[in-house]
């Protein structure tokens, strides 16, 4: 991006030169000699223009194209040694020559070799020409003065840029800040940042590489991106593999420019990489007492470029590894959560397996809810999130029977009115011990509305129809269905063929008749039958 910028800068001075030199010299325009050097004036240009297509594949275009200004100065002095145009003062044309390139290259070192090399030319077509020393020193003055102008110019102008440049990656840096501050959606955000490293640091692509949490596994690529689609990243690296691997393993940020043009330690990256630029996720473990905590590697996020004698700046490095530093601390905190989490989660679990403990009826109902509930929801195709929701809900969808008095519970034959809506308030009362754990919508609903039905005569809310999504669906069928297949106070085991007849009937009124039917599919599954296998005897097996 920056070679394409400089070029098209340079090609625009040139054609202004070119347009410049047409119109002063435009009496010449019958002379041969003039047409010939105007012509070859607009060739040049135009096969310096249509030059950066070829990538800079070969060195000497680059060398050229770095020389070009100084050819112009060479040809307009070269006008000195005309007599039909020296009276024009061409020379001239070589003080915007100086300036205009000082405010494309923005390069103090260049600037005042291009003006020694316009001096020098300068000088010595002076004295070919057999000017006078008054001519002399004027346009060498010029040149000189033009030199010292376009220095002070161009660090100006540095400064500015700069200042921008600054300015723009503080804003890049509040907007990702803000970002993780108010997403819930680490990966969205971390999409986000690896945008912004990969714009403003001009890269060709860049990615974002994690490890599993509290192992040293293999880095797996979350995100990526590049402005120009799609592109070959590494989708798994080992720790110590190529340079993100080697970033992770070290914990230290590391800047590469390949010289060689060997690709071979760029992530196994072969499509031209030039330029790479690593830097660790870097986090505090947590401390012991009469230890510090020490810094744990969460991954690795990697720049690359491909364009040809670029490299990363120190600025580059510091920018990239602010950005780093506000993925490490989302990254981290999202992980705690999780943990933090799961450890609520299985407390709860726990809570509810000792519940069910107490009676020997319900002991292990919520299990086998869950186990046929994460059966039938395979069956019909369920993803690993969904899955993941359905297991939480169906373990936690009793735990409101803490509420319910041991009496009731436990009570050997069928409730009363008075104790069957006591015992109806259990889904309420389990909602609302889990409402304050953060789980989803999802699990909420299935602990609240697990006895709902589909003609809206369940309860506590009376869901009907379309209000019921598939998932609570799923469970309903599942809590039905494993309550008749299991003993109660009041009853022995129903055999299955019972159990099936009951979920004909209320197939399409009360239950799914999708899910009905997925279940029935699944009566003679391996995993069915070890479900209940201390309920089921073999006559019951027959039947069914």
């Amino acid at each position: 991006m920056k070679d394409l910028n400089w070029i098209r800068g340079a090609a625009l001075v040139r054609w202004c030169l070119i347009g410049v030199v047409g119109l002063i010299t435009i009496e010449e325009l019958r002379s041969s000699v003039w047409l010939l050097a105007m012509g070859a004036a607009v060739i040049s240009n135009i096969l310096f223009v249509a030059s950066e297509s070829i990538e800079f594949r070969f060195k000497f275009i680059a060398s050229a194209r770095n020389s070009v200004a100084y050819l112009d100065a060479l040809a307009i002095m070269a006008t000195l040694l005309v007599p039909s145009v020296a009276s024009h003062n061409l020379w001239l044309l070589s003080i915007p020559l100086i300036i205009a390139d000082s405010l494309v290259h923005h390069n103090l070192r260049r600037i005042f070799s291009l003006s020694g090399w316009t001096a020098a030319v300068c000088l010595a077509f002076n004295m070919l020409a057999n000017h006078t020393w008054v001519s002399l020193a004027m346009s060498l003055g010029a040149v000189v003065v033009a030199g010292a102008f376009a220095a002070g110019l161009s660090k100006a102008q540095r400064r500015e840029v700069n200042l921008s440049r600054r300015d723009q990656r503080l804003h890049a840096v509040q907007r990702v800040g803000l970002a993780f501050a108010e997403s819930q959606d680490l990966r969205a955000t971390m999409e986000l940042t690896i945008k912004a490293a990969v714009v403003e640091t001009g890269a060709s692509c860049g990615y974002i590489m994690l490890g599993a949490d509290e192992s040293r596994g293999p880095l797996v690529t979350e995100v990526a991106y590049s402005p120009h689609g799609e592109f070959d990243f590494p989708q798994e690296l080992d720790f110590g593999f190529g340079l993100s691997g080697y970033v992770a393993k070290m914990g230290q940020p590391v800047s590469v420019t390949d010289k060689n043009e060997d690709q071979s330690g760029f992530d196994g990256i072969t499509e031209g990489v030039t330029a790479a630029i690593s830097v660790p996720l870097l986090t505090r473990g947590s401390s012991t007492p009469g230890r510090s905590a020490e810094e744990q590697v969460l991954g690795v996020m990697t720049l690359l470029s491909t364009h040809k004698g670029d490299s990363f700046t120190a600025d580059d490095m510091e920018l990239l590894r602010t950005f780093a530093a506000l993925v490490a601390v989302a990254v981290s905190n999202a992980r705690s959560d999780e943990r933090q989490h799961s450890t609520f989660v299985r407390t709860m679990q726990s809570l509810a397996t000792a519940l069910e403990a107490r009676d020997e009826y319900t002991r292990g109902h919520s299990q086998r809810v869950c186990e046929v509930s994460l059966l039938i929801a395979e069956r019909l195709g369920f993803g690993p999130e969904a899955l993941e929701e359905l297991r939480v809900g169906t373990v936690l969808h009793d735990i409101g029977k803490i509420g319910v008095p041991d009496a009731i519970l436990n009570k050997r034959g069928r409730l009363t009115d008075d104790e069957f809506e006591i015992m109806k308030t259990h889904p309420v009362i389990g909602y609302e011990i889990c409402k304050p754990l953060a789980l989803s919508e999802g699990v909420l609903m299935i602990i609240r509305n697990h006895h709902e039905k589909l003609d809206g005569s369940g309860y506590p809310d009376g869901l009907k129809g379309g209000e019921l999504p598939l998932s609570l669906r799923i469970v309903c069928v599942a809590d039905a269905f494993d309550a008749m297949s299991s003993r109660r106070p009041y009853r022995g085991v129903m055999d299955r063929h019972t159990v099936m007849s009951e979920f004909s009937r209320g197939a399409g009124i009360q239950f799914d008749p999708v899910v009905v039917e997925s279940l029935r599919d699944l009566l003679n599954s391996a995993r069915m039958q070890e479900l209940y296998a201390h309920y089921w005897t073999e006559e019951e097996a027959e039947a069914a």
